[in-house]
């Protein structure tokens, strides 16, 4: 543990592991875990990573950086790397009153591998993340662990699939997660499979199908009860190019969550139709508008907007902005309801200042509402609740193998319970070593 003095003078030097993988497309390779191995993290919580979103999530609203791999001498099939951080904390317990303010150390030890061959990519990686609080009452260690693999292949020219896994054990809720609820403070496990499908039947005829499924399970019997949880979400989309640079999508969503203790949930049928148009080279739109009909565990049906926005840009050479929203229904961490309306935006954007010196700045905002339709009877009057973080900072590559880097991670929410009131403020430094 860091001794006061390097706090006051340092404030010590904190880990950043590849603890934040971004986000994968389906046209992503398995080479994309050994390019976000380098890759500033933000996260709302300071002794774990983020989960990325899901791949070919439909529902998810991805906020994925710019990430530019690091350059090496000889293609390795694995990297290790450890990455140590310090983290001053506002608000350890995400709590409205009686705040507790505490340094935390974390230190992150990774490995990954990466297996490339001519028409298929497997690459896994696992991160371990034990975290220090000099101010904590009880317990002042914490333990985190993460796993991911990833396999995708390409059958043809026109034919491609896609498989990974994410297993993660955390124990603090983030905000820049893309599951549309807020986890609980406390330890849970969190298991994720996902799965795509791609075809282009012909020049002009393209298919696009996906398949998701998430398990949540919390270790304290309080919050288990109300959250345990399973989804599976499958989607369909179907693209015809009336252009060389637009093509035209059919899409549907079938989503279901269920609460394994608890008569919660809800199944929604959404169905869509939008385009994706490259505009430039250097940028890309996606936007889709439908109406979701969804049925809760309560047996009510209510019909709601679906919408869904994404860009994508290349701001010369120095720079990326990527920016995403979607209007649909999510699930929720709100026991007596079945589900919230929520329009959910994430951005981020990039700027290398010098060779040497990354800038970044990442944000989310979910706005929620919560009607009559979702909520249980006698419990609670309809909500509206506003979820945020903002992460900034700058990352400086010293080598190969070695960045410092330093940011502020603002978070909070603004809910119609008051009780789920809070706001965080989270400072790091940090360094990460990578061979």
């Amino acid at each position: 543990m860091q001794r006061q003095c390097l706090y006051l003078g340092l404030m010590s030097l904190c880990l950043l592991t590849g603890n934040r993988l971004a986000p994968a497309s389906t046209a992503d390779t398995g080479t994309a875990l050994v390019a976000n191995a380098a890759a500033p993290a933000a996260t709302v919580s300071s002794t774990t990573s983020t989960p990325p979103a899901s791949i070919s999530d439909p529902k998810a609203v991805s906020s994925t950086p710019a990430v530019v791999p690091e350059s090496s001498e000889s293609r390795k099939f694995y990297t290790i790397s450890v990455a140590l951080r310090e983290t001053y904390d506002n608000n350890i317990f995400t709590a409205q009153t009686g705040r507790v303010a505490s340094f935390e150390t974390s230190i992150s030890p990774s490995i990954l591998f990466d297996f490339p061959k001519e028409n298929s990519d497997f690459s896994a990686r696992e991160t371990f993340t034990g975290t220090y609080y000099s101010n904590r009452p009880g317990d002042v260690m914490d333990y985190t662990n993460e796993v991911v693999m990833q396999f995708q292949h390409s059958i043809s020219d026109r034919f491609s699939f896609s498989v990974a896994e994410q297993f993660r054990y955390y124990t603090e809720p983030s905000l820049f997660e893309n599951v549309g609820t807020l986890y609980y403070s406390g330890a849970y496990i969190a298991n994720t499979f996902n799965g795509s499908f791609n075809a282009q039947w012909t020049p002009l005829v393209s298919t696009v199908l996906t398949y998701s499924n998430t398990y949540v399970d919390y270790m304290a019997a309080p919050t288990a009860i109300g959250n345990n949880s399973l989804e599976n979400t499958a989607s369909g989309t179907l693209g015809f190019a009336i252009l060389p640079k637009i093509t035209l999508t059919f899409g549907g969503i079938v989503d279901d969550i269920t609460y394994s203790q608890i008569d919660r949930g809800y199944t929604s049928l959404t169905g869509d139709v939008g385009a994706n148009w490259q505009a430039l080279p250097s940028l890309s739109l996606n936007v889709a508008l439908g109406a979701s009909s969804t049925t809760t565990d309560l047996n009510t049906s209510t019909a709601t907007p679906y919408a869904a926005l994404s860009m994508n840009w290349q701001l010369g050479a120095r720079s990326v902005w990527s920016f995403n929203y979607s209007h649909e229904v999510v699930p929720t961490d709100v026991v007596q309801s079945m589900g919230q309306v929520a329009d959910r935006i994430g951005t981020i954007f990039t700027y290398t200042i010098t060779p040497d010196l990354t800038a970044h700045l990442e944000g989310t905002f979910t706005h929620g509402v919560y009607t009559s339709s979702f909520i249980s009877p006698n419990t609670i009057s309809g909500f509206s609740e506003n979820d945020f973080a903002i992460d900034a900072g700058l990352t400086y590559h010293i080598n190969n193998h070695f960045d410092v880097n330093i940011g502020n991670i603002y978070s909070g929410v603004s809910s119609g319970l008051s009780f789920r009131d809070y706001n965080r403020d989270q400072v790091y430094l940090g360094v990460r070593g990578t061979y």
